[in-house]
This record gives C-alpha cells, sequence and structure tokens, in this order.
C-alpha cells in the first residue's frame, strides 16, 4: 500500500512512493528501495539505503514514523536528480549484463 503525503513540502518528486510493508515503510524510487523506517527495540529506525557518489548508506534513530517519513522525503528531494540518475545507471548496467548474457555463446560439456 502506498502512503500519501498530507503536506506539500513533504511532496515527492515523480517517481518516488512510499510504500508501506509489513515490516516497515520503504520510500521507493521505481521499483528500487532507497530509504527505509523499521521498527528496532523499542523504537525506529530510518537507514538510507543508497551507495552513490557523495552518499553512503547510513542509519539513524528516529522517534516516530512520521518525522522518519518527513526527513527521508526531504533528503529525497534535494537529491532527487542524481538519485535519478544512479538508478538509471544501475538499470542500463543490468539490462547491458543482461544483453551480453543473452549473446555469449553456450558451452556444452562433452563426457
Amino acid at each position: 500500500m502506498d502512503i500519501v503525503m498530507k503536506n506539500a513540502p513533504h511532496a515527492l518528486p515523480e517517481r518516488f512512493v512510499w510504500h508501506r510493508t509489513h515490516e516497515g515503510c520503504e520510500l521507493r524510487l521505481d521499483d528500487v528501495a532507497i530509504a527505509e523506517v523499521r521498527p528496532l527495540n523499542a523504537g525506529l529506525v530510518l537507514r538510507v539505503l543508497v551507495e552513490a557518489g557523495d552518499i553512503a548508506p547510513f542509519e539513524m534513530a528516529v522517534r516516530c514514523e512520521e518525522r522518519a517519513i518527513g526527513w527521508a522525503t526531504q533528503w529525497a528531494r534535494q537529491r532527487a536528480g542524481m538519485l535519478c540518475r544512479h538508478v538509471d545507471r544501475q538499470r542500463t548496467a543490468a539490462a547491458a549484463a543482461q544483453a551480453r548474457e543473452a549473446d555469449a555463446p553456450s558451452l556444452a560439456l562433452a563426457v
């Protein structure tokens, strides 16, 4: 189930969506999870899952889900262009690898 943002200042750019899972919430860019909010012990943790350029995966404890979603939404809005390029490059690289795999000759072993 997708989460609808209430306030315009927290609106997500195109291609980004918050999705509720049974473990918590995920911020997705197309079909790629870039951040998540999950329960941890008695609290919540926000994890950024992207490793690209100056962005390294990190996590931080948060007080409530709403604030975590707001913080991650603003973080994603500020980096939307870079995140979109990163995901597009990953997708292109994966497609190229599949094409190379499909073009590779099959090896058969004679017994």
